[in-house]
């Protein structure tokens, strides 16, 4: 794997064990799936195939999950699209933390930083 990717993936997995209390292997045990996806983007703003690959979620399972998100109002993505901080492709940036949803609104790419 390519070193920038596994820097992401760590640097998304801090984040998440630091303001959750939870180290990765407890995390992962505590919680499924959606409950992983919803607490990860809680914590970091970031792409679907990046939050999936730091959490060991299948990509085709956190798609389901951002529409089930989105359809409840709990989760908001970018008006445009960022790079994936893990692949480089152009994407939405996803937060289901509603501190998060104004600027995901009228994002541009001066307003909104990553892992912030």
């Amino acid at each position: 794997m390519n070193t920038d990717r596994e820097q992401v993936l760590f640097l998304i997995r801090d984040l998440i064990e630091a303001r959750t209390g939870e180290s990765l292997n407890q995390f992962v045990r505590n919680h499924s799936a959606l409950q992983r996806y919803y607490i990860g983007l809680y914590h970091v703003v970031t792409t679907n195939k990046a939050i999936c690959e730091a959490l060991m979620i299948p990509v085709e399972a956190g798609t389901r999950y951002k529409a089930e998100l989105e359809r409840r109002g709990q989760l908001v993505a970018s008006t445009v699209e960022f790079e994936c901080p893990y692949t480089g492709e152009m994407a939405h940036l996803l937060s289901t933390n509603p501190k998060e949803f104004d600027s995901l609104k009228k994002s541009d790419d001066t307003q909104l930083k990553l892992f912030e």
